[in-house]
């Protein structure tokens, strides 16, 4: 579907991109901030080569220059992302409690049954949290507004049922009300979560817990030293992908999401070769075998470094009830970013409340949905 539509190849100043290798070129990653990661070029292209749909990338220009950009992605009921796919972002929200919004989301938008939101132009990136158009400094909202608009248009072309943004985040105030003045609902779909890094890097932020806290961290590291776990952050590369694709086969499907261990390895190793050093693991081995990690993403962008974390796997049999997640996925990932100056950690979405006992902030982010044909002015 790539390159359809008669307003595709030039539409006003928004211009599309063939595919990710061509948006260095299109000046996409000068729009991106060190919050914007899963926005890069680089990580577009994992996407792109993972997603299993049509992925299109939109640039705004003013004066000839590009100031803000737009990632959409074809959602049907063949895509397996259901963390950024509509219909069960929204099925989720009605079974965690059906607040009212999710509710008028039901009835107004699908029409009393979320598989009718289906098929969705997803819009912003289908990562879990800031779903937002990059924008450079000199963007203008009548910038945004021109690449949500020419989305819809896109969306409508391709006989799209709705339009979706899945996870804008509150504090994206001039997105929010974008959105909401051209006609789409929402509704609660997650929170993000993220850690500042103190100064005084393991040491304060072990000391401004609470001590019924510290103490538990300091029971589950000894815990794990009793049993001979040990736990480094090392790049990533494809020699461990095989073995990390099988742990994290094994948290996906946990979860119920559908997964194989070759189809986890070869999109490790993929990462591994596009993002090189930037791509780390924190890993878990105990008698040398590994038997947990967490994976780590390095963002940098107008002189800040920030770290992601972002895909995680364990041996359930070999891990029996040793603490092993939080020490895999914050702890050591806090002390070797608090070691090389990062400022924040992105814990991301889910356990929000183990995250803020833990030092995080947080907060909201919500599904926005339009339904096509609805009202845009």
């Amino acid at each position: 579907m790539k390159g359809s539509g008669p307003y595709l190849g030039s539409h006003g100043d928004v211009r599309p991109v063939a595919d990710a290798a061509g948006l260095p070129a299109a000046g996409w990653d000068g729009l991106l901030g060190a919050e914007d990661f899963f926005q890069t070029s680089r990580w577009l292209a994992v996407q792109e080569r993972n997603s299993g749909t049509t992925m299109d990338f939109l640039v705004q220009h003013r004066d000839g220059r590009p100031v803000a950009g737009l990632v959409t992605a074809w959602a049907d009921d063949s895509v397996p992302w259901l963390l950024a796919r509509p219909d069960a972002m929204l099925s989720r929200a009605l079974e965690d409690g059906g607040t009212p919004e999710a509710v008028a989301v039901l009835d107004e938008v699908a029409q009393g049954d979320p598989a009718a939101l289906l098929p969705s132009l997803v819009c912003g990136g289908r990562h879990l949290g800031r779903t937002r158009p990059p924008a450079g400094p000199d963007a203008l909202p009548s910038d945004v507004e021109a690449l949500v608009e020419r989305a819809e248009q896109l969306g409508a072309e391709r006989g799209a049922v709705t339009v979706c943004f899945p996870h804008v985040d509150v504090r994206d105030t001039g997105l929010v009300a974008l959105l909401r003045r051209r006609g789409y609902r929402s509704h609660l779909s997650a929170h993000y979560a993220w850690l500042p890094i103190p100064p005084g890097g393991w040491d304060q932020f072990l000391e401004e817990m609470s001590k019924h806290r510290r103490r538990r961290v300091r029971l589950e590291r000894r815990a794990l030293a009793e049993a001979k776990v040990e736990v480094h952050l090392e790049p990533l590369t494809k020699a461990l992908a095989p073995r990390l694709g099988e742990l994290d086969c094994n948290l996906l499907r946990k979860y119920g999401n559908p997964a194989s261990p070759e189809h986890s390895a070869g999109l490790l190793s993929w990462i591994s070769e596009v993002m090189g050093d930037d791509a780390m693991v924190s890993v878990a081995r105990k008698d040398g075998s590994i038997i947990g990690f967490g994976m780590v993403l390095r963002s940098r962008a107008r002189g800040e470094e920030q770290w992601f974390g972002h895909r995680a796997g364990f041996d359930y049999d070999a891990q029996g009830k040793l603490p092993l997640y939080y020490d895999v996925l914050y702890y050591r990932v806090l002390e070797a970013a608090a070691r090389e100056g990062v400022s924040v950690l992105h814990a991301g979405i889910g356990s929000v409340e183990a995250k803020l006992a833990r030092g995080c902030l947080a907060s909201e982010e919500h599904s926005f949905l339009l339904r096509l044909g609805e009202t845009t002015r």
